[in-house]
């Protein structure tokens, strides 16, 4: 039998509480509006078996399910947009995360902002271990959709279910299952061919049905399973040491782009950068040159040159207010480094991109 999903009223989900009294409750979530005085909690948003969410002023809506496929095992199913950036803080656990995105672009760190990068990414399976000594800081973007599944294991329970399927791992693997707590990524993987035709099978199905529940419960529990089956495999490294480091290099570029992007005016030093990303600032100056060529500075001058120029095809701001709005203080270095950047100067560039007119029907 179906379970209806429920329209709630967010303030009633959203009770104030004071600066690090979380509820105890491993599926609560504190989420921050910026700018705030206080962290708000979803204190029911993780609970029952089917919950839709409308945002206050139309800022979006999250749809989530939760459903127990195996004892001791939660499966999650949110899909949501909403129109602002949020920052969530999700409180330490006991459990293995497993994370399977299908869309977004949400990114994160473990512990806080300048902890180690969480690296989401479609087509892969993110496992990490609990984070006893700290939360996990979660950056979801506005105005886009974000769809994923994620299982929360019980570790205690997790020899047993392996022993059922008759799967074996070293005993090394197994004690970083069973025993690590400092919020490791255990494996960024791709995935295997049963694991993404099960997860093709749980995007292809419209989640806005009432079906869907009933259907969500039956593709998590196979989905846990092929899972299980196939941990030996996702937990295997199958790439080599120098192709784990450019993806590594290239996932602290799209960070540091998200970081400028997010502050363009802002007079960003490379020390600060590399402490967001928690990074040394020799090895980020490292990995940016490996991924991109540019040195640190030449990657912000180019993201703050993208957005410029963005702004000169998108927008009526004039040329010194696209300039501000960029980063730059001075008119005439903006428009020496855009000449360079584009070969010509910002009004030519406005010029040459605005556009066509209606001239009405050609003359033949």
């Amino acid at each position: 039998m179906p379970i209806p999903s429920q329209t709630v009223p967010i303030p009633s989900l959203l009770p104030a509480m004071p600066p690090g009294a979380l509820p105890e409750d491993d599926f609560n979530a504190a989420l921050v509006r910026l700018p705030v005085e206080r962290p708000l909690a979803l204190a029911g948003l993780h609970d029952g078996a089917s919950r839709e969410v409308r945002w206050p002023r139309d800022g979006g809506r999250i749809l989530r399910l939760r459903t127990t496929p195996w004892e001791g095992a939660s499966a999650l199913y949110f899909d949501f947009r909403l129109n602002d950036d949020l920052h969530v803080q999700l409180p330490p656990g006991d459990e293995l995360l497993v994370t399977f995105f299908l869309a977004g672009h949400v990114t994160g760190q473990i512990g806080s902002a300048q902890g180690r990068a969480l690296d989401f990414r479609v087509d892969r399976a993110l496992l990490r271990t609990p984070n006893r000594d700290g939360a996990y800081l979660i950056h979801i973007p506005g105005a886009c959709r974000n769809n994923f599944v994620q299982f929360r294991l019980r570790r205690a329970l997790l020899p047993r279910w392996l022993q059922a399927l008759g799967v074996q791992l070293p005993a090394r693997q197994m004690a970083e299952l069973v025993d690590r707590d400092d919020g490791r990524v255990l494996c960024n993987a791709a995935l295997t061919p049963r694991v993404r035709d099960c997860l093709a099978r749980i995007r292809d199905e419209p989640a806005d049905q009432p079906a869907f529940v009933p259907l969500f419960h039956a593709r998590a529990t196979e989905l846990l399973t092929c899972v299980l089956l196939d941990l030996h495999q996702l937990l295997r490294p199958a790439r080599s040491g120098a192709e784990q480091g450019a993806d590594a290099a290239e996932a602290t570029v799209r960070r540091l782009r998200a970081l400028v992007g997010e502050a363009p005016a802002r007079a960003w030093s490379v020390d600060e950068l590399a402490q967001r990303v928690g990074l040394r600032t020799a090895r980020l100056q490292a990995q940016v040159r490996a991924a991109s060529g540019l040195s640190v500075h030449g990657l912000l001058v180019d993201e703050r040159l993208a957005l410029a120029a963005r702004l000169l095809r998108d927008t009526q701001l004039g040329v010194q207010a696209v300039a501000a709005e960029a980063g730059w203080e001075c008119h005439g270095r903006f428009t020496a480094a855009f000449r360079r950047q584009h070969g010509m100067a910002p009004r030519d560039y406005r010029l040459r991109h605005a556009p066509a007119a209606d001239a009405g029907p050609r003359r033949h």
